[in-house]
């Protein structure tokens, strides 16, 4: 009988646990009844621990038994992304990535870089759900979340910060001419505010004076949960908004929107990537958030 190496005896350990039997798992493996035996033999010698209680009828996995599965099906999986991860290496980058990206940004910006994405990478295939609510990357089995946030709450995630973008405070030149200019951020209540808001939080937009916060607690014109909405509401002279720049710049520079406040900081919005701990960072998702953080300007 060939020498049965670790990795086997790991993958012997799997398939007698999930078949049930020592007969069943041969057959799983397509290998000898002897060879599965010699196999689970030699894995409680090297550990030193008992790993089933066999009789003549019967077949029970032991607490040590149980515990050396869990592991087996750990270390079996990070060896299948190795082993993908390389292949992967060897050729182009292939494959499935799942995303879950926020969906103003995702129309607004990542669109055109997915397209560039997959002329660069026609052999990586990608199922996309855009939600601007935060989605639960482990319930719901995606690779990657990209989350805009201004501060990240402590998760059990891996977190890539790729890029930020800044909040601006502006309104058409039309809406100004009307009803004025805010000359400091305490001025806001007196003007129709557009508000980007989620249940459950306050109807406020923070500040920063000289480094220290201050928030101004508004009665908004319009309150809306996707800031596609807000942007037609404020090109269309209704108000003044509290926006991120990726979504006006180009009206700004073409004069349709007016900046103020520009004195006054305000609290980044971060782009995150995030994805499981357990989960093997795949070639593929290398070459896809190396690309990311190129095009969007963080080293």
């Amino acid at each position: 009988m060939a020498k049965i190496n670790q990795l086997e005896s790991l993958k012997v350990m799997k398939a007698v646990v999930e078949a049930g039997s020592f007969t069943g798992a041969a057959k799983r493996l397509e290998i000898s009844a002897a060879r599965v035996s010699k196999a689970i033999e030699q894995l409680e010698i090297t550990l030193g621990a008992v790993l089933f209680k066999r009789s003549t009828r019967h077949m029970q996995v032991t607490d040590s038994g149980e515990h050396c599965y869990q592991s087996a099906l750990q270390l079996l999986g990070q060896w299948q992304s190795l082993q993908q991860e390389l292949t992967e290496k060897q050729q182009k980058p292939a494959g499935k990535i799942r995303l879950g990206i926020p969906m103003t940004w995702g129309v607004e910006v990542f669109a055109s870089l997915l397209t560039e994405f997959m002329q660069l990478y026609p052999g990586i295939e990608f199922d996309t759900q855009l939600n601007d609510q935060h989605v639960n990357l482990l319930a719901e089995d995606y690779d990657l979340v990209l989350r805009l946030t201004g501060q990240l709450a402590d998760s059990s995630l891996l977190c890539q910060k790729i890029t930020a973008y800044r909040y601006l405070v502006c309104a058409t030149p039309e809406y100004f001419e009307q009803y004025g200019m805010p000359g400091s951020p305490e001025d806001l209540p007196a003007h129709a505010c557009l508000m980007y808001h989620l249940p459950g939080t306050a109807k406020k937009w923070q500040f920063f004076r000289e480094n220290k916060a201050f928030d101004i607690y508004l009665e908004p014109k319009l309150v809306a949960n996707n800031s596609l909405l807000l942007k037609s509401a404020l090109l269309s002279h209704q108000g003044v908004a509290h926006i991120p720049e990726f979504l006006v710049a180009d009206e700004l520079a073409a004069g349709k929107l007016t900046r103020v406040l520009s004195g006054f900081s305000t609290q980044p919005l971060n782009l995150y990537a995030l994805r499981a701990k357990e989960h093997r960072l795949s070639y593929r998702m290398q070459v896809f958030i190396a690309f990311l953080r190129e095009r969007l300007g963080q080293g």
